[in-house]
């Protein structure tokens, strides 16, 4: 009976731990020859989520952009529009922000990624 226990304990242990996690969160995005892919630990949440973008231009991993993040949140009764510009690092070959979503709701997210005098934006939007 004891063999039995020791080989189904860290199977039931491993079970808990997996169950326990979050699953992250991956969001991609294109407009023309333009990929950025958003990942983070998490999923979106109340509060600061860190993101990581990675920008691809035909396909190669794009590391010389200016990037902006933009959080809209449209009116609601009884609450104006809230509008914040979150800022981005860049990071080895990712660029990094803490986007702080303050409450839930419908969010809209624009990326704004600046190159050789133009400026692309891409647009996503989410429940919370």
């Amino acid at each position: 009976m004891r063999k039995v226990i020791y080989l189904f304990l860290p199977v039931v242990v491993i079970f808990m731990f997996s169950c326990t996690q979050k699953e992250g969160f991956k969001k991609e995005l294109s407009e023309g020859s333009l990929k950025v892919v958003i990942t983070s630990d998490q999923p979106p949440h109340v509060g600061i989520n860190r993101w990581k973008l990675k920008i691809y231009e035909d396909g190669k991993a794009v590391t010389d952009a200016v990037v902006k993040i933009n959080g809209y949140m449209p009116p609601m009764p009884g609450m104006p529009e809230m509008s914040m510009d979150y800022p981005v690092k860049k990071s080895g070959d990712y660029y990094v922000s803490d986007v702080n979503l303050s409450m839930g709701g419908t969010w809209q997210i624009t990326i704004f990624i600046e190159r050789d005098g133009k400026t692309e934006k891409l647009k996503f939007g989410f429940n919370l």
